[in-house]
């Protein structure tokens, strides 16, 4: 991203799945600097495991929650009135000063203060002496797959930047690249980035060539728990939606939509035993996954079955498994559920 640009770890939703104390941890190690989460909980939640990196609520918090967020000492999006009043009030109680980012709604049209309406705000932060505005930010809407409307995106927040600082002074901290906005449009960069499944090692859904070299951080595996035979005409799973053609060695995963496995992949994907891909077969149910492992030998209870990532020379990827899904890689690994024990490995020393 170059000397001058921060990195920031977007950890909200566990940290895309991933487990959000863990790959705080890793990322900060690594050389982010700020951490940024959804919602005030998910800020408390890093504080209790006894990080005290700065944290950057992204989302639209309640004006209750201020008092909240000044406590944690994290910083607050702020896009109305309302919002750095009561930030303000919690901060003057707490005899210190809060620091704000401004959100601006550069074209989203979702969270943040119209680009053509900063104005008003700005002149009314500027009247608060418990409130410092350390950054601006947007989000771009389309930045995978549109470049006119995100450089328009781009121009807009230039533009209400300019006017904010022209009531507040310069500010350090301007931000508004995503990992597609990042990787597509390095003038976007600014003076921080947000890297939200780019720093998980997934693809946002930018052609492979721009993400060269990228390594997944993540990998889904279950044991075998049952194999059996099902004979020709027999069916497997909810709906009778799949039957056996022939004898059909199937296996069953403890796992299913429950912990995130989603249902939409019923007979609809593979997964990889003994090195082998073998297909999903039936239903994907709440707790149990079908695979027919008829062609990947005498399988038995106890081997390995990877859903996602390497075994052998064949690999399964998120970005595999939501393009079957219909979905998108952050949907899916933002859904992988309670249930799933998480183990952290750093290759680098183990």
């Amino acid at each position: 991203m170059g000397p001058d640009c921060q990195l920031c770890a977007v950890v909200k939703g566990n940290g895309y799945g991933h487990g959000a104390v863990p790959v705080s941890r890793a990322a900060l190690e690594a050389g982010c600097e700020t951490l940024a989460v959804a919602m005030l909980c998910e800020a408390q939640q890093l504080r209790e495991a006894g990080l005290d990196a700065p944290i950057l609520v992204l989302g639209e918090s309640c004006a209750d929650e201020a008092p909240g967020i000044v406590s944690l000492g994290a910083t607050a999006a702020v896009a109305t009135r309302e919002m750095a009043e009561a930030l303000n009030g919690a901060a003057k109680a707490a005899g210190r000063i809060a620091d704000v980012h401004v959100k601006i709604d550069s074209g989203m049209g979702r969270q943040g203060v119209r680009w053509d309406e900063v104005d008003g705000l700005a002149a009314r932060i500027a009247e608060l002496d418990h409130l410092r505005v350390s950054g601006l930010f947007t989000h771009f809407a389309v930045a995978e797959s549109d470049a006119d409307f995100t450089r328009w995106q781009f121009a807009n927040f230039v533009s209400a930047a300019q006017r904010v600082e022209a009531v507040l002074g310069p500010i350090p901290f301007k931000h508004c690249s995503n990992t597609a906005g990042a990787v597509l449009y390095p003038e976007t960069r600014q003076s921080m980035v947000r890297l939200g499944v780019g720093w998980c090692g997934l693809n946002p859904g930018l052609p492979p060539e721009h993400m060269a070299g990228l390594l997944p951080t993540l990998s889904l595996r279950a044991k075998v728990v049952l194999v059996k035979t099902l004979h020709p005409g027999d069916s497997a799973g909810y709906g009778r939606c799949w039957r056996a053609d022939a004898c059909r060695r199937i296996a069953l995963l403890p796992l299913g939509y429950c912990d995130g496995y989603p249902r939409a992949l019923s007979s609809n994907a593979e997964v990889l035993v003994r090195g082998k891909r073998v297909p999903v077969v039936g239903r994907i149910s709440m707790d149990a996954t079908l695979v027919d492992v008829t062609g990947a030998g005498d399988i038995q209870v106890g081997e390995e079955a990877v859903l996602v990532g390497r075994q052998g020379d064949e690999e399964i990827g998120i970005e595999e498994l939501a393009r079957r899904a219909g979905t998108i890689v952050q949907d899916v690994v933002a859904t992988f559920g309670p249930r799933l024990p998480r183990v952290y490995i750093n290759d680098s020393r183990d």
